[in-house]
Order: structure tokens, then sequence, then C-alpha cells
């Protein structure tokens, strides 16, 4: 059994440990940026494999208070990387430090790949460590003065599906798209609209959703080159993620967008990720559509000014006017994410709830009006 880690972006740890518990994983706790849990390797492909909101999944494989080199030598030393790692891999160290004496990202890299080499020395005694073979990120995090050494599982950050081609301008990541979408009323007999699409992004991770298909079917982790773990695990988890797909249930999910050549982006992406049967796509302005829905749900990440390529007068008409829709069809729900500054303000209605996300480095504000309650 594994002490696991899964990071994310700040805002969003309460989706990511809601996504943690529905794969029956013990939550052990919860910190900005991150949730641990307890897993066995099954455990641990599976949170790889279907975890929507999560950047990387980690292994910890030590933790101890680090105020000189000398504790931090000693924590990385004692781990039996023999255990985990083969020995002609690429032991590639990172390093990250927050409010702690030790604080050169420089110097806690070096002592602690120099501390690794030494364990991996306990074990092949008269080995050259070519590190010619599969690749091994260690990331060593420090905060307080605790320091922590974690082995990825994922090798790519999550939110790389695989699906995305080419992704136009200012895209959202995948990972924040489908926190939107869990922290929304959608569900698969609602309709979603998405009148700002861009790539495809907000629509494809609802589809995604709505037929529980596995966010990392089209992808590769960095656990499958691990010499702890068996071969036919992969295999196994995705079997299983494939036999649950709902192939059945019809979806209504609408996504628009200005720019022609954004559309055919995201027409290909949605191939790309098996869900383009289950929207609609279209080329309009958000203005000339039709949102008198039957309690439909509106998720969009709304263009502020670069992609639109417009004077800023014509970016504050655009969400003037977007105000006016969501003042008018009032029984859709509404979530919209921007950095635009004065939002409440121009569309002229408080939001009944907003948060803080980061897409990015981009500080955004996440804005939630929500609907009339459809009748059973």
């Amino acid at each position: 059994m594994h002490t696991c880690v899964a990071t994310t972006a700040f805002g969003l740890e309460a989706t990511l440990k809601r996504e943690i518990a529905n794969l029956n994983l013990e939550i052990i706790k919860t910190m900005n940026g991150r949730v641990y849990f307890k897993a066995n390797n099954q455990g641990m492909a599976k949170a790889n494999l279907w975890l929507r909101t999560a950047e990387h999944v980690y292994i910890v494989l030590n933790s101890a208070q680090a105020l000189t080199f000398d504790a931090l030598f000693d924590l990385v030393s004692h781990v039996n990387f023999s255990d985990y790692l083969q020995k002609n891999g690429q032991f590639i160290v990172n390093a990250n430090s927050v409010k702690s004496t030790l604080y050169s990202l420089r110097d806690i890299q070096k002592i602690s790949k120099k501390a690794l080499i030494q364990s991996m020395e306990n074990v092949y005694p008269y080995e050259t460590f070519k590190e010619q073979g599969p690749q091994y990120d260690i990331l060593i995090t420090i905060l307080e003065d605790h320091a922590e050494a974690w082995l990825d599982t994922s090798g790519e950050a999550l939110h790389k599906r695989g699906y995305r081609l080419d992704q136009g301008e200012a895209p959202i990541k995948e990972t924040l798209a489908a926190s939107m979408i869990e922290l929304s009323f959608y569900n698969r007999s609602r309709i979603l609209v998405d009148p700002f699409c861009g790539s495809g992004t907000i629509p494809i991770e609802a589809a995604m959703i709505a037929k529980n298909i596995a966010p990392g079917l089209n992808r590769d982790f960095a656990y499958e080159q691990f010499v702890f773990i068996d071969q036919k695990l992969s295999k196994t988890v995705r079997k299983e993620a494939l036999q649950s797909i709902d192939h059945e249930t019809p979806l209504h999910i609408y996504a628009s967008d200005i720019q022609h050549d954004m559309i055919e982006i995201a027409k290909e992406n949605a191939m790309e990720a098996g869900v383009y049967e289950d929207i609609h796509f279209q080329v309009s302005d958000f203005r000339l559509l039709d949102f008198s829905l039957d309690h439909g749900v509106v998720i969009s990440n709304p263009p502020y000014g670069n992609r639109l390529g417009k004077e800023q007068k014509e970016v504050d008409l655009l969400y003037k006017d977007l105000g006016d829709v969501i003042r008018k069809y009032t029984k859709n729900s509404y979530y919209l994410l921007t950095p635009y500054v004065g939002f409440e303000r121009t569309v002229k209605k408080r939001a009944d709830k907003t948060r803080v996300l980061f897409n990015g480095r981009i500080k955004t504000r996440f804005y939630q009006y929500f609907g009339e309650k459809p009748t059973k």
C-alpha cells in the first residue's frame, strides 16, 4: 500500500478530493494544491486513468523535517530506490521549496541526486549508472521545513489527455474545464451550451464525463515503466474503463464560436476524443443563439480581448450583451470563467457564487448563476 498525493490547481482541492473518494480510495489529508490518499498499485493506476482534475499522481517515498542539507540527504538516501527504479534508468530530480530554511533549488536537487545514487549503490555497488533507460522523475518538495520525496507516476501532466491535436489561442486546461463541469448542475439529461467554445475543451470534457470515458484512455503513464508494476495492470484497468463507457444515452451538448477555424479545430479534437457524434458544433455569434432552453446549463470561458483581437470597448459590449442573456433567460444556469475585471458590474447581475481559479498562471474568477430548478 502506498501513500500517494495528487496535485491540482489552487481552488480545486475539494473537487479532486471527491473524485478520489469516488474511486473508493482512502483520503489521508488535503492541503493547498494537493490531496493525500492511500492506494495499492491498482488504485494508483486507476487514479492516473480516472482523475479529471489532477495534474499529477505521486507516490510519497519518504518524509521528514529538513532544516539542513544533511537531514535532506538522510531523508533521500533512506529510500530504497532500487525497489522502484531500474538501474539503467534516467534519474531526474526536481525540487520546490516554500517558506523553508533550505531554499536553493539547485542545491536541493544536487544533494538529493547524490543521495539517490548512494541508495542505488547499496544494491548495485559495482555499477556505473549510465542513465540511458526509462526516465524516472523524482520531486523533492519542502514546505515550511517539512520535506518529502515523491515519485511521479503520471509522466506528462494529466491535463494532457491526448485528444487535443490543436489548441488554438488562449486555451483552457482540460483539468480546469472538467472542474467547471463538476462544479455545475450539468448532468447527461440536461442541455449544455458553450457559446465561446474555442478549441472545444469544455464541451469535449462534458461529453467525456456524461459518457463515463476515462480521461486517461488516450495516453501513457510513467508508472508503466516501473519495475514493481505488473505489466498487465495497465491493460486491466484500461479494459475495465472501456467496458464502463456509456454508448447509449443521447447527449445534448452545443458548442459554438464566432471563428470558423476554431470550430474546425474543436471538431478535430472531439473526433480524437471519441465524442464527435455527441456534440453539435456551429459557427455563430453568441448573440444569434437561442437561449430559451429548458433549464439549460451554459458553461464557458468567454474571450476577453486577446483572441477577439478587438478594442476594449468592443470587449465591454460583448460582456454587456452577455449580461442581457443572463438576466433574460433565468431558467438557465450560467458558469463563466474569466479574468475580465468588473464582470458583475458589466453584466449588471451579481453572481450567486464566485471562486478564484487559476488557468495556468492566469488568475480568473468562476462566476456561477443558478437558474430555476427543473421540475421532476
